[in-house]
């Protein structure tokens, strides 16, 4: 399976999100124009909880990241997230739809929900916002397959990892068996061999422990 092959598959997924988010930027004004009190409360769940990836890419660094988040539904909140398995947790995080999408159409739902410990690097909407558009015309052929490989080199198996455990390693084995390698510098954790940052570290879910990362990263070719 080459890097090529997997970016086209994934890319496809999410051509409509990714197109739908080139259309909205014409809302960005408006949202701009939001006083400090039109954000808060309600009117922010309801904004943040229906973000599209542009909407996201407002909002991609860290402050703001968690900011989203907790301005969204309550159980998608860091505390509420504490509730429910890893992939119910996520799909009421705002910022990690496109995240639960692929997750659904991989048929991995129960798989993550099942485990009873597991380390997930998270990439937010902007991450997939992110990938090249270029791609958006690849057809996906086989998410079972090769979505899978693609989801699964974001997952670690058996071991809720925290960013202090991290920090100490080198590589971990992920979901398929593939080695992720880990460095780190200061507080700044990289992932995959220099493909994604952690941005917001330790979301803590039921059976997991969750790390938002800036980029969507691809396995090795193989």
């Amino acid at each position: 399976m080459t890097r090529s092959r997997i970016a086209k598959g994934i890319a496809a997924l999410f051509a409509l999100s990714m197109l739908a988010a080139a259309c909205s930027d014409s809302g960005d004004d408006t949202a701009a124009t939001r006083t400090d009190n039109e954000q808060s409360g309600s009117d922010m769940s309801s904004d943040n909880a229906d973000a599209t990836p542009a909407d996201s890419a407002q909002i991609c660094d860290a402050d703001g990241l968690v900011a989203a988040v907790e301005g969204g539904p309550t159980e998608g909140t860091l505390a509420g997230m504490t509730d429910d398995p890893v992939a119910t947790a996520a799909s009421s995080n705002p910022v990690l739809s496109t995240l639960v999408t692929a997750v659904g159409d991989a048929g991995l739902v129960d798989t993550l929900n099942s485990a009873d410990a597991l380390t997930v690097f998270a990439p937010t909407d902007c991450a997939f916002a992110a990938l090249d558009p270029a791609t958006l015309d690849a057809a996906l052929a086989d998410p079972t397959g090769l979505l899978t490989q693609v989801l699964g080199f974001h997952v670690v198996v058996g071991q809720q990892l925290s960013a202090d455990d991290l920090a100490t390693m080198s590589s971990v084995e992920t979901f398929t068996g593939a080695s992720l390698p880990i460095s780190a510098d200061g507080e700044t954790i990289t992932v995959g061999g220099g493909q994604a940052k952690v941005v917001v570290p330790d979301i803590h879910t039921a059976n997991a422990t969750v790390h938002l990362i800036d980029s969507v990263m691809l396995p090795p070719a193989g």
